[in-house]
């Protein structure tokens, strides 16, 4: 052949191409056809781990965690088994499924694993001698029978838990006592001392100064302008020997329908009660868990302490409603001066001033077997006794005096601070770690401290620190028992959710 006969062969490429693709033909139908059978396989595979899934949590329905493990076991296989047995494409005969069940670090507690081997039909892939895929899973999953638990409730009601609830609220305060020393108070007090001596006045009068008298007249006295603290009133007080009685800013709040985070929280703690009641008469569980209530409010002061609202019972519903009559922002002589008894009739300056909010009092009282026992494991044996739940409701700061200084912090800084509590043998103690290192859980809903920036005491004592309070908070709280009401206002809402945290039977994970 001559040179220019080979030159036309070359460049004559339509029957080159022709060859070519008969022979990337085949290879291309079968890797298509390879793609198929995967795809298949892995669509099977997917309904074969939603039925491994199913299977487990069929061994941890709440009936299913009164029965033996041997039901539970022919339970999720039987399921497993319903499930599977009509998907097309199995490989007959090629099926098998182990289902173990084991009980965890409680008697309450059961985990479950179900894991499956089979085979999977090819279409395409036999012509290259690939008859079957195989496939297997594991699902892995636990639960927790409902436990027996006894909650021990803590009420923060100190005279911060006495601001309004919303801003607009802090704002109208502020208004409504412009003339008083701060120009401007968006704290509720709740003070039994608002007389005015007018032959020895003192600072701690000017926390009323210029309210409206409890029978609507407006204050008269005195008729001639008094200086305190370097600041001058007038016709600031309600004149007592006429029985004008001046009104605290609590009763001020109060004549002026302004809703105060207390309220909130006594309203929250009906929902919370009614939560658990739900719980423990639903018909999901065969055998109901059974709850307990007890509530205190943190009334610190130093002759009174930690007050018991309402004991241990089982009637916790009807039990509030005749204990939440008595549950109120705690009152005070004065401005930063404590009551020295019951009857809130004379301050007191021994053993510290103002001790509005001190968990050295509340969570030492607390940690006590005597108020809180050992945890059991709620089972209903007959030698096992109910878990513990310690639930705190506060604003997270601490109020009290220490070697004649004013300590304001956060529940942290109770761990290892001497200054922390001038009590005697509670001095530097975390409580938190105390009461948790028994078994007992502690839930905490941080009930946020609303920022006053227009006053001054807020933003000399608790502005500094206000940002830790929330993380301060949450460590001291079992892990995962800690919830930030993050002002929305709903208090109930978030209690509910916080004891479903607590007294939840478990969960499940795969």
């Amino acid at each position: 052949m001559s040179t220019l006969g080979l030159d036309r062969l070359w460049r004559n490429r339509q029957g080159n191409l022709a060859v070519m693709y008969a022979l990337v033909a085949p290879l291309l139908v079968f890797g298509g056809g390879a793609a198929i059978d995967y795809g298949r396989a892995a669509q099977i595979h997917t309904k074969l781990n939603a039925a491994a899934d199913a299977a487990a949590l069929a061994a941890l329905t709440p009936s299913m965690l009164q029965q033996s493990t041997d039901v539970a076991h022919d339970a999720a296989v039987n399921l497993f088994n319903g499930l599977t047995k009509s998907l097309p494409g199995l490989t007959d005969g090629a099926m098998q499924v182990t289902v173990s069940i084991s009980t965890g670090s409680t008697p309450l507690t059961r985990n479950v694993t179900v894991s499956y081997s089979t085979s999977v039909n090819t279409i395409f892939a036999q012509v290259l001698h690939v008859s079957t895929l195989h496939v297997s899973g594991v699902s892995d999953a636990s639960a927790q029978a409902p436990p027996n638990i006894d909650f021990y409730v803590l009420l923060d009601n100190s005279p911060s838990m006495a601001l309004p609830a919303t801003s607009a609220g802090i704002t109208q305060m502020q208004t409504l006592t412009k003339n008083q020393t701060t120009g401007g108070c968006a704290f509720a007090c709740h003070q039994a001392n608002t007389s005015y001596n007018t032959s020895s006045p003192t600072s701690s009068e000017t926390d009323t100064v210029y309210n409206p008298c409890a029978d609507g007249t407006s204050p008269t006295l005195p008729t001639s302008s008094i200086t305190i603290n370097s600041v001058k009133y007038t016709k600031a007080w309600c004149d007592a020997s006429k029985g004008h009685v001046q009104l605290d800013n609590y009763a001020l709040a109060r004549k002026n329908n302004i809703t105060l985070r207390v309220d909130e929280l006594n309203g929250g703690v009906s929902t919370l009660l009614q939560t658990a009641s739900s719980s423990a008469q639903s018909s999901l569980f065969a055998t109901p868990p059974k709850y307990r209530f007890s509530i205190y409010s943190m009334d610190s002061l130093w002759q009174i302490g930690l007050n018991q609202l309402m004991a241990l019972t089982s009637s916790y519903t009807s039990g509030w409603t005749t204990a939440s009559a008595n549950f109120g922002v705690m009152e005070m002589y004065s401005n930063n001066n404590n009551c020295a008894n019951a009857a809130c009739s004379s301050s007191t300056t021994t053993p510290g001033g103002d001790v509005a909010t001190n968990y050295d009092d509340s969570l030492g009282k607390l940690s006590q077997t005597s108020y809180i026992p050992n945890p059991g494991n709620g089972t209903n044996q007959p030698s096992d006794t109910p878990q513990e739940v310690l639930f705190i409701v506060t604003d997270g700061v601490e109020d009290e005096e220490s070697n004649s200084r004013r300590l304001e912090q956060t529940i942290n800084d109770l761990a290892g601070d001497p200054s922390a509590s001038p009590y005697g043998n509670v001095k530097g103690t975390n409580w938190c770690t105390t009461i948790k290192n028994r078994g007992v859980k502690i839930a905490i809903l941080y009930t946020d401290y609303l920022a006053v920036p227009a006053n001054n005491w807020y933003v000399t004592h608790i502005e500094p620190f206000q940002s830790s309070i929330a993380s301060d908070l949450q460590a001291c709280a079992t892990p995962g028992l800690f919830i930030d009401e993050n002002n929305d206002a709903n208090i109930g809402a978030d209690l509910a959710k916080l004891f479903n945290l607590a007294a939840t039977p478990g969960h499940l994970t795969q």
